[in-house]
């Protein structure tokens, strides 16, 4: 008997902790998302008309429905533009090089964008049209995320990956990315003096390339650090699946983190 209430009080005083916990989860739809890369930096001149196109786009019809938004600070313009972009990472620079070499260019540029894997370079003219002929094609890869808050600002990413197609199966690989929105920035030098930011879709951390299973069925399991600066209102969870081989991303999945999703 005194086992019993032993166990009883435990479970007691851990049950607080088990109902604060917060969890939440999603998985891809049927049909095949755009991701789109946006490369950025508050030190160039052209990027905030490039900021505010993307932000408008769901005003368009093209919202979280079709299209995922990555967008990446780069910092090789941190030593040029009389302004450090504190937001630029330089593994979010190695990311664009490597899209670009997937691309077969030589060269990097601010703003860049990159739908599911194929830079394109007029953007205002094309872009919107490459994200509805992706939408248009039957996804090759199912994808499903479960988060779970832990103690000490650390996050449990659970993540289920189906790919089809040997060729898939032989290149595909996962990245994940936590992206947070809405961070007021002000310029107070370079070529953005005086312009105010309003960041959406912001990558804070880049992780991957993570392999995947050989038979085409992975699970795969990894716990994430938040930093105290970020809020944990505005963040989300974006996994990708990018053949390797021809540099296309064959499925993205994002999922909001916050209490009323």
């Amino acid at each position: 008997m005194k086992t019993y209430y032993k166990q009883l009080l435990i479970l007691l005083l851990l049950l607080p902790s088990l109902v604060l916990a917060e969890s939440w989860q999603a998985e891809s739809t049927d049909h095949q998302m755009a991701v789109l890369e946006l490369f950025t930096s508050e030190g160039c001149g052209l990027c905030p008309a490039a900021d505010r196109w993307v932000h408008n786009l769901p005003k368009q019809g093209i919202d979280d429905d079709h299209l995922i938004v990555l967008a990446f600070h780069i910092d090789y313009l941190n030593e040029q533009k009389g302004w450090i972009d504190s937001f630029a990472s330089p593994l979010f620079s190695d990311r664009q090089r490597q899209l670009a070499n997937l691309n077969l260019y030589q060269s990097v540029y601010t703003p860049e964008f990159v739908v599911s894997g194929e830079v394109i370079h007029n953007w205002e003219k094309h872009v919107k049209k490459v994200i509805k002929v992706v939408n248009g094609f039957e996804p090759e890869v199912a994808l499903s995320l479960k988060v779970e808050a832990q103690e000490e600002d650390l996050l449990n990413i659970d993540s289920h990956i189906t790919v089809q197609g040997d060729e898939n199966r032989q290149y595909s690989v996962l990245y994940l990315a936590v992206t947070e929105g809405n961070l007021i920035s002000k310029v107070n030098g370079g070529d953005n003096r005086g312009v105010t930011f309003n960041h959406q879709n912001l990558v804070r951390a880049w992780l991957g390339p993570f392999e995947l299973d050989a038979d085409g069925d992975t699970v795969f399991n990894t716990v994430v650090q938040l930093e105290p600066e970020w809020k944990s209102a505005d963040l989300s969870i974006v996994a990708v699946v990018q053949n390797l081989d021809d540099g296309f991303v064959l499925q993205g999945l994002k999922l909001h983190l916050n209490k009323e999703d």
